[in-house]
């Protein structure tokens, strides 16, 4: 009677010790499992974002090269045009206004060379307007509308979109780096995006003002003439808006990672 009851024993003893060590390899084997597939969702998150990284430099280059060469190129040549007729001349200054405009008469706008079939609408006018007047320090920046300020918010447009490159370029490769090393969300990344949206906002106020000045000067210069400047104030809209929603965004990512801070000292 004893043996039976050892042999029984000793039965379920070894019953109880596969069972645990089946389990343990059960759970082994899901923890190694669920490992390989964070592994592997890291390397494909890691990828994606560093063809991201890839293709916003390359379109970055090539919107460079077709739109700033060009616009420069022709800046450059008009500034030489100016250096080479306007200055040693003496007496004489131009400026440039651009803006957009209705024709208020019938008549069509007449092309030379252009069959009538076809009829032509204006809605814009570039104008560069010459005035009896010698360059000094302080006209030589009224290239724009006859407006110093005109220039200076040039300045504040170009610098603003040029630091959302920028900005933009460090979140991605931040973004890249946190997968790489398993790092939470880095707070730099928040004031980046929280300073996109006043960048953009500060961009497109100071373009359309420019504008509302150009469209200004142009108003007084066609005055008389078949041509009425376009008189709503040129801020865009959908600007304003991705302006706010990166403003939003940046308060979302800020909020979550407040909370999850605040889980972590609560576990």
């Amino acid at each position: 009677m004893p043996s039976i009851f050892i042999r029984d024993q000793l039965f379920y003893r070894k019953t109880i010790n596969i069972i645990c060590f089946s389990k343990i390899n059960t759970n082994f084997a899901l923890s190694k499992l669920k490992n390989e597939q964070a592994c592997r969702t890291k390397k494909r998150l890691h990828r994606h974002l560093l063809l991201i990284y890839i293709i916003y430099f390359a379109a970055l280059i090539v919107g460079f090269a077709a739109s700033f060469v060009p616009d420069f190129s022709r800046g450059w040549r008009d500034a030489q045009d100016t250096l080479e007729i306007e200055i040693p001349q003496g007496g004489i200054r131009s400026y440039y206004v651009s803006a957009p405009v209705v024709r208020k008469a019938a008549e069509p706008v007449v092309i030379e060379g252009l069959p009538a079939s076809i009829e032509p609408t204006i809605s814009r006018i570039d104008l560069r307007v010459q005035v009896d007047e010698a360059y000094t320090l302080g006209n030589a920046f009224k290239v724009m509308g006859n407006n110093v300020y005109c220039y200076l918010l040039m300045v504040i447009t170009g610098l603003s979109y040029l630091t959302i490159l920028v900005l933009i370029a460090l979140i991605i490769n931040s973004l890249r780096k946190s997968i790489r090393d398993e790092q939470p969300l880095r707070h730099s990344n928040i004031l980046r995006t929280r300073a996109i949206g006043i960048l953009i906002l500060v961009a497109e106020l100071s373009e359309a003002l420019m504008k509302y000045i150009s469209n200004t000067e142009a108003a007084r210069l066609l005055e008389g003439t078949s041509f009425e400047v376009v008189g709503t104030f040129p801020l865009s809209y959908w600007n304003v808006i991705v302006g706010i929603l990166f403003l939003f965004m940046a308060e979302v990512l800020s909020l979550g990672t407040q909370l999850s801070e605040e889980q972590k000292l609560t576990i």
